[in-house]
């Protein structure tokens, strides 16, 4: 059930976990703990792995060594479930990490996430807010995406995060449910703000859970690219700054144009783009998958930390990201270890180069968010009560 890896083609080369910047293997021993997981075996992977998603653009042969480690994650979960520390972290808990939010916001953004939640997703373009978008919804509050219909809610999750953290059987039931509700609207192109919402979409969720979306999917960095490059979009003015960029964990597997898109959409906006030592494919993770092997939020924070440290060898004055998550894990951890660069999201730059207001809450968001977690998860981190999601085979 859910033999996602290719068992078939995998020559147990090694490559996967030779090349990850976080397993520090041997050749030799990549190759032994690649046959431990092929067994069924206790590997340190499971335990070492921060869940960046690397490995399956390092394999030759595209056997997806990523879905090996989640399908073990998965049958640990099948037979043990979650600590009841992970419940408050999980899209398919309300409320959650996110929702919770929304409380603290400004009435603008409220009004923003009420209204993206009543609007039928209908039109040529839409565009999906996922997640991210709608705990940030200030990101999308911009002239040139008026004419857009924003339509999403906290139900329709794409869910990026039971997938990072191998609850297959999750992950099949979201597939079978978007499959249902995108149905019968008349969509043309969805435009995705999130890199790992546009992979669920495009790749994930039909590929291996069997969705079926009509409609064309596209990356909303490089819509807003087009539009720039015919017209339609008219920078004001030049940012003028150095810039360098931290590259989203679903970005570097799509085998796609994004990577270079997002540093072509900075320039056009006048900045400077410096890339770090460790960059594209080969670059870190921001953390924000790192919970799933011990669902540790010192796991995350000590991932994120390692970007920061990163980016900060560099002669850059800015973090650019365009992941939501990547803006919330690594602005959180700046929490902890302050940077000399702030981290700021790819729609940022393009507002403020068409003359847009400046309003950011981010850091705001993310003491809120720390707050909340701090209160609702770590009561419950020394607890040895576990659970199953709803509807979970065991």
């Amino acid at each position: 059930m859910f033999n996602i890896f290719k068992f078939d083609s995998c020559i147990v080369c090694g490559e996967c976990f030779y090349r990850c910047p976080y397993l520090k293997l041997d050749r030799e021993e990549a190759v032994l703990e690649k046959k431990k997981l092929l067994e069924g075996k206790e590997s340190s992977v499971l335990r070492q792995c921060v869940s960046c998603y690397a490995c399956n653009a390092f394999c030759p042969r595209d056997c997806h060594p990523y879905e090996l480690i989640l399908k073990r994650w998965f049958e640990n979960y099948q037979e043990k479930g979650l600590p009841i520390r992970a419940e408050y972290l999980l899209p398919s808990s309300m409320p959650n990490f996110r929702t919770d939010l929304v409380q603290g916001m400004e009435e603008r953004e409220q009004e923003l996430v009420k209204k993206w939640q009543e609007t039928k997703p209908e039109g040529e373009v839409v565009l999906y807010p996922g997640c991210n978008g709608l705990a940030l919804p200030h990101l999308l509050d911009a002239s040139f995406l008026e004419e857009i219909p924003i339509a999403g809610t906290w139900d329709l999750c794409c869910g990026e995060m039971h997938f990072r953290m191998g609850l297959f059987d999750q992950v099949k039931r979201t597939a079978g449910k978007l499959t249902e509700y995108y149905r019968d609207k008349k969509i043309g192109t969805m435009l995705f703000q999130c890199p790992a919402c546009l992979n669920m979409f495009s790749n994930i969720l039909p590929h291996q859970f069997g969705a079926r979306f009509d409609f064309e999917k596209k990356y909303l960095g490089t819509y807003l690219l087009e539009k720039m490059e015919v017209g339609q979009i008219r920078p004001e003015k030049k940012l003028n700054k150095k810039v360098t960029v931290h590259d989203s964990c679903h970005a570097r597997v799509m085998n796609g144009d994004i990577l270079d898109d997002l540093r072509l959409l900075l320039e056009k906006c006048g900045a400077e783009v410096v890339e770090m030592e460790l960059t594209r494919v080969k670059g870190f993770c921001c953390g924000a998958a790192a919970g799933a092997k011990r669902y540790n939020p010192f796991d995350i924070l000590s991932t994120a930390a390692g970007v920061l440290k990163e980016s900060k060898k560099t002669d850059a004055s800015e973090l650019a990201i365009y992941c939501g998550g990547c803006q919330l894990t690594l602005n959180m951890c700046r929490l902890f270890l302050p940077s000399r660069q702030p981290v700021r999201h790819m729609l940022e730059y393009v507002k403020e180069s068409c003359g847009e207001g400046s309003y950011n809450p981010t850091r705001k968001r993310c003491v809120q968010m720390m707050l909340n977690i701090l209160f609702k998860c770590f009561p419950k981190y020394l607890s040895a009560r576990r659970f199953w999601i709803s509807g979970s085979t065991r």
